[in-house]
């Protein structure tokens, strides 16, 4: 199968969840022997969709990277910037309709000539993701007319309002195939109307290789940590994903542990900023974002990993977590509440619950042979249940089947 793999960011730029798992599902059917191709903007930060000069661009147009052909079309800045203005400005006096509309073009990006893309380069299926930006839209113009088949990956963040925008549900009707990754997104899929035969229940997974040679130790050693009690925040460091709260709760623990030290690893942003003196230097080591082999040693070092969001699909930051043998603590919300099984490889707190995560995070600190035990569970789960090497089949057989079923 010629297969395109259409995703907002992909390298140089930061791989968050969705352009990791592009990445990472690319490169499996690659090594299947189907030609992958990933298309994507040539902006490589979110700035860049709306704002040419703060935004960051690649020059390079096409290349091979991790034996895929990477190919970047240019960002057509004007139209996402005009269409946020719009939205802010008269959202609210628009027809239903076109408001729509203006909210999928309004958070980007807009990428020029795709359907001329589509059409010239005759693949044999298109998979997008994720939902709510524009190139789910865009994609599904495209494949509209000229009758080809798309799959799509939306990682519905159901608790989001941005996401409640019903010319989703009629793109998703649409599609040839709906990827979901839990049974909740399934079931709130069917629930609005999507037809429960497109739907197709594939989990995430990570690439289990790729974190046999993590060591904690060396990034211990490499911050003067030794001998501290670790709790690990990976993400963009925002309220939704809980970052303020995990500030407080460790102001709220941090005399009653000894060495205990908060290590806030991804991008920051305003509210982070500023929040984050809560915490004095010796209770916190604030890094952007990390290398990868270096993001893992992180992972490796921690104690707990702790991610209380309030919005999110699935979390693979906790099968990073896992995988390394540590404990987790989420929020208790509807994907979330699944993947983590709560007493068993990690604890739920209500979103924006202090008290209740302070408590936890105690407790585990408290408990080292409780912790050391949700750890091995989870890391048990991973090897057996999320992971690229068991579930690419799943993703390839969609792929087929979307292949075959629309013509």
């Amino acid at each position: 199968m010629k297969i395109c793999q259409v995703v907002p960011i992909y390298l140089p730029g930061t791989l968050f969840g969705s352009s990791r798992y592009v990445r990472d599902i690319s490169r499996r059917l690659a090594g299947k022997g189907h030609p992958v191709t990933i298309l994507t903007a040539n902006a490589i930060t979110g700035r860049g969709w709306a704002d040419p000069l703060f935004g960051k661009y690649s020059s390079v147009k096409e290349e091979r990277m991790d034996g895929l052909r990477v190919k970047r079309l240019r960002t057509r800045w004007q139209v996402t910037s005009t269409m946020y203005l719009f939205e802010r400005i008269a959202g609210g006096l628009l027809p239903g309709s076109f408001r729509n509309i203006v909210s999928f073009l309004s958070a980007g990006p807009y990428l020029s000539n795709l359907k001329g893309e589509f059409r010239n380069e005759r693949y044999d299926v298109i998979h997008v993701t994720p939902s709510p930006f524009a190139l789910v839209y865009l994609v599904w113009k495209a494949c509209k007319a000229l009758r080809i088949p798309f799959v799509c990956s939306p990682f519905i963040h159901f608790e989001d309002p941005r996401f409640r925008n019903p010319l989703l549900w009629k793109i998703l009707q649409d599609a040839a195939f709906v990827i979901a990754c839990t049974h909740f997104e399934k079931e709130r899929m069917i629930s609005i109307g999507i037809d429960p035969c497109k739907i197709i229940l594939i989990p995430m997974g990570i690439e289990l290789n790729e974190w046999e040679n993590v060591d904690g130790e060396r990034f211990r050693k490499k911050y003067g940590l030794g001998g501290k009690k670790l709790i690990l925040f990976a993400g963009p460091k925002g309220y939704d994903k809980g970052a303020v709260h995990v500030l407080k709760a460790v102001e709220r623990i941090k005399h009653r542990i000894e060495g205990l030290v908060l290590v806030s690893v991804g991008l920051p942003t305003r509210v982070w900023r500023e929040k984050k003196h809560i915490l004095d230097q010796s209770n916190l080591l604030d890094l952007g974002y990390l290398k990868e082999e270096e993001k893992k040693d992180a992972f490796d070092a921690c104690d707990v990993l702790v991610m209380p969001s309030r919005y999110d699909s699935f979390g693979i930051v906790y099968l990073e977590a896992w995988k390394c043998g540590k404990p987790v603590i989420g929020a208790r919300i509807g994907a979330v509440s699944e993947v983590i099984e709560e007493d068993r490889d990690g604890f739920l707190v209500e979103f924006g619950n202090v008290e209740q995560l302070s408590s936890k995070i105690l407790y585990l600190m408290n408990h080292p042979d409780l912790s050391k035990r949700m750890g091995e569970n989870g890391r048990r789960k991973v090897v057996e249940r999320f992971n690229w090497e068991k579930n690419i089949d799943l993703v390839e057989d969609v792929f087929k089947r979307a292949k075959i079923e629309w013509k």
